[in-house]
């Protein structure tokens, strides 16, 4: 479960494929659709309106409509991602443990490191500064 900056909105993801935005003021369910693959993330973007989510091969880009708006063929097996507000970033890390940065604003894919320390299972931000923190598979938490 994953909420947009406000509070406002609820991101549901599930292995199973479905997906859903339920408003946390009125408890009403705004969208709900199945992707149909495996879900592996979801995460909000800039607003309640945008979101990320991680399917079994690509990270797809949906409108809060439940259409995809864009698939992003870069990121391959992303098992979490993270958004950057202040920076429009979004940063994916998967099983082959390389961190990627894509702008969400023009599209590009702005950086991307190896991390050399197999798989990831974890990703989360500091809020107050931005920084990634990693948790592989291996026990060690990289930033």
């Amino acid at each position: 479960m994953r909420y947009d900056r406000s509070g406002r909105y609820a991101l549901l993801a599930g292995k199973g494929g479905h997906v859903s935005i339920i408003d946390q003021h009125t408890l009403a369910l705004k969208t709900e659709f199945f992707v149909g693959e495996t879900v592996r993330d979801a995460c909000f973007l800039h607003n309640g309106s945008m979101m990320a989510v991680s399917q079994e091969k690509n990270v797809f880009i949906y409108d809060d409509e439940g259409v995809e708006v864009h698939r992003m063929d870069g990121h391959r097996r992303v098992g979490g991602m993270e958004f950057l507000p202040y920076h429009w970033l979004l940063a994916t890390i998967g099983n082959t443990g390389v961190l990627q940065y894509q702008d969400t604003s023009t599209g590009n894919l702005v950086s991307q490191h190896r991390t050399k320390l197999g798989p990831c299972g974890a990703i989360r931000q500091n809020p107050f500064n931005s920084v990634l923190h990693l948790g592989h598979t291996n026990g060690t938490v990289t930033l």
